[in-house]
């Protein structure tokens, strides 16, 4: 048997409709051509699932992979990715294939049980769960939990039956088909909001409980110890790293928050109703609740204290998360922004959509573009008390929610209204809403990536330029220039061009490349945020050195990067399978119309904020875009010369 380092060697595959279950060795090759985690999971899949399937058949696959680093010492390895297609529709009825990190615990725990990737098929007769403990795995009986328990009350069953363990669970979003639906991982992760809770639902599945107790093996000890422990030794000198270990990522409140606001009420107003000062009141503890085995404790969590729903105690990734809902449904209790967050997260359905889908609605109500007639007999408005039972609604697709429980373009047809003119919103891309309205946050990498990326999401790409108007050289020496870049590469990207002192769609190819190397190995991106600081940070360049000392492939930064771009290109080739092509690389018309706000006018600006951008900049990014990858510019997909460079 061939010896693994960092792996552990083995993929595990479950058919649910057989009740079969079988293990096998993880191929060599796969490995070497797509590093593991996300990598290995879209090989897995391309090879598995016939294009055109239904997300809700039985035959879409679930493919969870924990990638090299996941489960090592390694600081914040806990990200496992889980990949399926979602159930997520756009505009011409197409579904994108969804590849999404979660944090947590169980990542730790599949890898130390010694699976690398899970792999789940079919469709249950009845309820149940899969339980993963070393080598013992058994589909049980979940027929007690479903429709009985939500997710967090699932976790704690679970627990108490197994002890300390990594648990992903669904709600009654899940186990309805919310299209939007979330699994929530060990109470506040989450595989994403694209609707892998929706999938597991339509197979019966109400939970995956995974408890491992090996090691992972590593090649050079001495070295991976030195690297990690140094590493450890300069999170600690992060300056704000105990301001983030209460507040999380939203420690930097002053710099990031003007970059999130919705737009609805001054930022002033808002900084005084949903300021840390109002978090801090309602936190559970004085620390952050942190992912397996990472230093940085990020992951919030709350307990409201007085007041209507007092007792109450929930979790999330982020404060951000209630701020930005708070001021979007003009909700200026925090308390009842926490509930409305509980609500979904125990019933496991995005936050932000159904948040987003219901400010929609209640303005097409304001306005008489839909009556009573439409929404079911409800009567709607700007009251907690209406925005409550909608997400209920929603929730157990009751009624009106039944509507809003199929997404924007499905709702949009059967209310004749377009969502792509509600310019309250923060875009609109193949068929979802994203997080980042870059009308506030500019046109950096993160936010062009909601254009091209095969999924509607910035794609986790946060880095230095994260935070606003960063020196242009510093971007150049200590974010680019430390991921294996040519000279002639760089030389592409820092260049003035349409979209300012740099070129964002050169650079974000680069980026995502960067990004698939991450997800395939398991790290998590938080790490990456702090290369101006002249401490030891999360770049290829360090990745490429513990990776090759974990697992004893030596490899430097420009081809671990390589790697990451045949992983991506991988992904736009599952998606291009589905139908898409450039026409659905479109920026979102919701981007290009200016935002009115208290504060003024915001419009998608470049980074350095001193030009705005067009339509047709966006046009000449794309081509940009497109020949940085070798892509074709008609079809904006990759060239059979391109496939054939990547061994593809």
């Amino acid at each position: 048997m061939m010896k693994y380092y960092g792996y552990a060697g083995t993929i595990l595959r479950v058919d649910l409709t057989e009740e079969k279950i079988r293990k096998e060795p993880l191929n060599r090759e796969l490995i070497e051509k797509f590093i593991g985690g996300g990598g290995v999971n879209l090989k897995l899949f391309h090879d598995l699932q016939k294009p055109n399937v239904d997300p809700f058949s039985p035959k879409n696959p679930i493919i969870i992979g924990a990638g090299p680093l996941v489960g090592t010492l390694v600081p914040g390895a806990t990200k496992i990715v889980g990949t399926t297609k979602s159930p997520i529709v756009d505009s011409e009825g197409k579904h994108f294939i969804d590849s999404a990190v979660a944090g947590g615990m169980a990542g730790a725990m599949l890898k130390k049980a010694g699976y690398d990737h899970l792999i789940i098929t079919g469709r249950a007769s009845e309820p149940v769960y899969l339980k993963i403990l070393d080598e013992d795995v058994e589909i049980c009986d979940a027929v007690p939990l479903w429709g009985k328990k939500d997710t967090y009350q699932t976790t704690d069953w679970l627990i108490g039956k197994e002890g300390r363990c990594g648990v992903v669970s669904i709600g009654k979003a899940g186990e309805n088909l919310v299209r939007y639906a979330m699994s929530i991982v060990d109470y506040f992760a989450t595989f994403g909001r694209f609707g892998f809770g929706a999938v597991m639902g339509s197979k019966n599945l109400k939970a995956i409980v995974v408890k491992g107790t090996k090691e992972v093996e590593i090649a050079k000890q001495k070295e991976f110890l030195n690297l990690t422990k140094e590493w450890k030794r300069d999170i600690e000198k992060i300056p704000i790293i105990e301001e983030w270990r209460t507040l999380g990522i939203a420690a930097p409140w002053a710099v990031q928050s003007p970059l999130v606001r919705e737009g609805v009420w001054e930022y002033s107003k808002w900084n005084e109703l949903y300021g840390p000062e109002k978090w801090l009141k309602i936190k559970m503890k004085k620390r952050n609740l942190a992912c397996y085995g990472c230093p940085m404790a990020c992951r919030n969590d709350y307990e409201i204290k007085d007041g209507e729903f007092k007792g109450l105690t929930s979790f999330t990734g982020a404060y951000y998360l209630p701020a930005r809902v708070g001021q979007r449904l003009e909700i200026e209790d925090h308390r009842k922004a926490v509930k409305l967050l509980d609500v979904c997260n125990r019933a496991g359905m995005c936050y932000f959509t159904t948040s987003q889908l219901v400010n929609w609605v209640t303005r097409l109500y304001e306005k008489g573009a839909i009556s009573k007639l439409d929404t079911g007999g409800l009567e709607l408005n700007r009251k907690f008390e209406v925005y409550l039972d909608l997400f209920e609604k929603i929730a157990g697709r009751e009624g009106f929610g039944d509507l809003l429980a199929d997404g924007w373009y499905p709702l949009s047809n059967k209310v004749d209204a377009n969502p792509d003119e509600f310019t309250e919103g923060t875009g609109l891309f193949k068929g979802a809403d994203v997080i980042q309205d870059a009308r506030f946050t500019r046109l950096h990498p993160q936010a062009f990536a909601h254009i091209t990326g095969p999924r509607p999401h910035h794609g986790g790409l946060q880095s230095m330029y994260t935070a606003p108007g960063i020196d242009t050289d510093l971007l150049k020496r200590e974010d680019a220039g430390k991921m294996g870049l040519s000279e002639e590469e760089l030389n592409r990207i820092f260049v003035p061009s349409v979209s300012g002192k740099f070129n964002v769609a050169r650079y974000t190819k680069h980026c995502q490349d960067r990004m698939a190397v991450y997800n395939s190995l398991g790290t998590c991106i938080i790490h990456a945020l702090w290369g101006f600081l002249g401490i030891k940070y999360l770049n290829l360049e360090l990745i490429a050195q513990i990776y090759s000392a974990a697992t004893g492939i030596e490899v430097n930064a420009r081809e671990l990067k390589k790697r990451g771009e045949r992983v991506f290109n991988l992904y736009k080739l599952l998606n291009v399978r589905e139908g898409f092509s450039r026409k659905d690389d479109r920026c979102s018309k919701i981007w290009l119309t200016p935002r009115k706000t208290p504060d003024g006018i915001s419009a998608l600006m470049d980074y350095h904020g001193e030009k705005q951008i067009s339509k047709s900049d966006i046009e000449k990014l794309l081509n940009d875009y497109y020949e940085e990858r070798g892509w074709e510019l008609k079809s904006g997909t990759p060239t059979r010369q391109k496939l054939v460079e990547l061994g593809l």
